[in-house]
């Protein structure tokens, strides 16, 4: 989950892209992740609770009208031989 966070802080696309898990990457748009990761100022990551397969977290950062904004995820991950890969977020 940190390694996507600082994905979206530093703008990598690529990288959140190919870090979806392949059931699910075939839906992602890699222009929708560019705008979301642009459009806010990404403030900070605070990790609440985690399991070997779920992450939940908050993100803060400031929206394209400069509001301080949360986005409270459970995300779900899963592991394919060494990397892991998320799956969704609730």
């Amino acid at each position: 989950m940190r390694a996507r966070y600082s994905a979206f802080v530093v703008h990598d696309v690529d990288f959140l892209y190919d870090t979806f898990h392949p059931s699910t990457r075939k839906f992602q748009n890699k222009n929708a992740i560019r705008r979301w990761a642009l459009e806010n100022k990404w403030m900070q990551l605070s990790i609440l609770r985690s399991t070997p397969q779920t992450v939940e977290f908050e993100a803060h950062y400031l929206d394209s009208t400069m509001e301080i904004q949360v986005h409270h995820e459970k995300s779900t991950f899963k592991q394919q031989g060494n990397l892991w890969y998320y799956v969704d977020g609730r």
